[in-house]
């Protein structure tokens, strides 16, 4: 039997059975004293309607599956070309032809989507994610999360943005640059498999500008995979709730980015869902980014940090603490409902997700900015983000099956 593959590209859902291989010969052949491409690049109509651009390239072709490899299971492996021969391994989605990875296509797909309004520091906090879960991951018996190696281009493989943007924070503490509004997002893949259970899910992180979640109609061009994802974590920013603005305006800390406020996100958020009734039964972590400016401002938010006066437990335990994650979601809606500030919240919204729905206080960064956009430590620290993976944890325990490793 076949296994059902989500592209995450164009979110199009196929058969494993049905994917299509892209010829990967690069090798020329001198014809009149000139190098010319031994298998010659050719229009890519599917390839090119997705990106919407007009770009020759590789020849894309089926590869010769057996009978009994669609009744036993199709595992993927090197396909000659039927054009020159040469083999190759680059599977691609039929409907968009773009390069999936080759584990994806013999084991499906499950997604979990990152999404988040402008400012909301969604590259900083999967940047984050990603290193912590590398570090920490085997204390909750999950194998190393992998970035893939597919893009469009060697600029935009997951490995290469996310190397790129690590070392941005980590080596030069410097937040990652705002992402440019662009009408076709590029996804960042990361694999995540348990060794208890050897389950895997892929995180999609779409690098978009935080503008395209700004309205319902924004979302709904823009966020399709939210209707097929199996779990979202929605980044929101702290310092875009109007009492937590005005008090920390006081102290002469203001929000650089300019965020849109937690209502519109979360209003247009609600729109959405409304239409999409099936999205309330899915885990959704709503997370608090930038939440260091709550911790270090307690007294001026009239903010208690109990629940926050410790990174992750399971880092040092190896277990999963619900009362942990629980005390702390309970807190910041009970704070959000003490100033509610003219309804600007919104907070019923959350409601409606009952218990498949959690907040999470986190830093990506572990410190505020400073005037010149430097994360706020000396040269000599080490950044250090703030449960960061609780959101993830929390969300690959609720789907079940990664033996995530619980406080009983």
């Amino acid at each position: 039997m076949g296994k059902s593959i989500l592209c995450p590209y164009c979110f199009e859902t196929f058969d494993n059975t049905e994917v299509m291989v892209q010829c990967d010969n690069f090798a020329t052949r001198t014809i009149d004293g000139k190098p010319k491409e031994i298998c010659e690049r050719e229009e890519n109509r599917l390839f090119n309607e997705h990106w919407d651009e007009n770009v020759m390239s590789k020849h894309v072709f089926s590869p010769n599956i057996s009978f009994l490899d669609r009744i036993r299971g199709y595992k993927p492996k090197p396909c000659k070309c039927d054009q020159c021969g040469a083999n190759s391994s680059r599977f691609v989605c039929p409907h968009c032809n773009n390069w999936l990875p080759t584990e994806m296509i013999e084991k499906g797909s499950e997604i979990i989507s990152v999404i988040g309004g402008p400012a909301s520091g969604k590259s900083n906090y999967i940047v984050a994610l990603i290193n912590q879960l590398q570090k920490y991951g085997y204390k909750l018996q999950l194998g190393q999360i992998l970035p893939q190696l597919v893009g469009r281009n060697k600029a935009e493989y997951t490995r290469n943005l996310y190397e790129k943007a690590k070392d941005s924070i980590f080596k030069y503490h410097t937040p990652v640059a705002k992402t440019a509004t662009t009408v076709h997002p590029i996804p960042w893949i990361f694999r995540l498999e348990s060794h208890a259970t050897k389950k895997a899910v892929y995180l999609v992180f779409y690098d978009t500008a935080g503008e395209s979640f700004k309205d319902p109609e924004e979302i709904r061009r823009n966020a399709k995979y939210l209707d097929k994802s199996r779990a979202v974590i929605v980044l929101l920013d702290t310092l875009s709730l109007p009492y937590i603005q005005r008090i920390l305006s006081r102290k002469h800390i203001v929000n650089q980015d300019q965020a849109t406020p937690f209502s519109d996100t979360m209003d247009a958020l609600n729109n959405f869902a409304t239409d999409n009734n099936h999205l309330y039964k899915r885990p959704f972590a709503f997370v608090m980014s930038k939440f260091d400016a709550v911790i270090q401002n307690q007294e001026d938010l009239e903010f208690d940090i109990e629940p926050f006066k410790h990174n992750s437990s399971f880092i040092h335990t190896g277990k999963l603490s619900l009362r942990e994650i629980d005390e702390a979601s309970d807190m910041i809606k009970s704070y959000m409902e003490s100033h509610w500030d003219e309804g600007q919240l919104g907070y019923d919204v959350v409601k409606k997700w009952g218990d498949n729905a959690r907040f999470f206080g986190v830093s990506a960064l572990g410190a505020m900015t400073n005037e010149n956009l430097q994360i706020d430590i000396s040269e000599d620290q080490d950044v250090k983000p703030f449960r960061v993976m609780d959101p993830l944890i929390w969300v690959l325990h609720k789907l079940g099956g990664f033996g995530i490793p619980v406080e009983q």
